[in-house]
């Protein structure tokens, strides 16, 4: 009778055997994860509450220039819907998708420019129609269409409201394709 029982005695400890070895195989990746989490959450922890901590050794503090107190608060507006130009080079077609704002600080010029947005349009597409399309995929030729397209409404504002009225042109979207 007792030889009997040894076979099911040897495979109940292989069995406990493989059950210890997973458990500790699963500890041990729960250990690893939750180091790395905690490594992670240690090196890219926010020192903002110590401001000189992220400034490197000798280091001093830059001055935030002095804004003007009299300078008016910035006002966004966005040419709704998206410009979607479209360009031939070299027998290929290619097409440009821009979606803009406007920064003024003059509210009036808002007024302004609801109302001739129909003419706003009509002069950017023109604006839009004048560039090299291999220029746009540039930072310059960015900038370059950037300043043309600020140019082209401050032109417009400066006949309708007798000032530029605007700052700059903003892109909120370029797809270039």
């Amino acid at each position: 009778m007792a030889d009997e029982d040894a076979p099911d005695n040897e495979e109940a400890a292989k069995g406990s055997g493989k059950l210890k070895l997973i458990i500790m195989i699963v500890v041990g990746v729960l250990l690893i994860a939750a180091l790395s989490i905690g490594g992670t959450w240690f090196m890219l922890k926010d020192n903002r509450s110590d401001p000189d901590a992220m400034a490197p050794e000798g280091s001093e503090p830059e001055e935030i220039a002095d804004v003007p107190e009299n300078r008016e608060e910035a006002l966004y507006h966005a040419l709704q819907p998206a410009f979607v130009i479209n360009y031939t080079s070299n027998g290929r077609s290619r097409f440009l998708q821009v979606e803009l704002s406007l920064l003024t600080r003059n509210a009036a010029a808002l007024d302004v420019l609801l109302l001739h947005n129909p003419l706003i349009r009509n002069n950017l597409l023109d604006t839009f129609s004048r560039q090299d399309v291999l220029l746009l995929g540039s930072v310059a030729g960015k900038q370059k269409l950037a300043d043309d397209l600020t140019k082209t409404i401050q032109d417009m504002l400066l006949v309708e409201m007798g000032s530029p009225g605007i700052e700059s042109v903003l892109y909120r979207s370029f797809v270039l394709q």
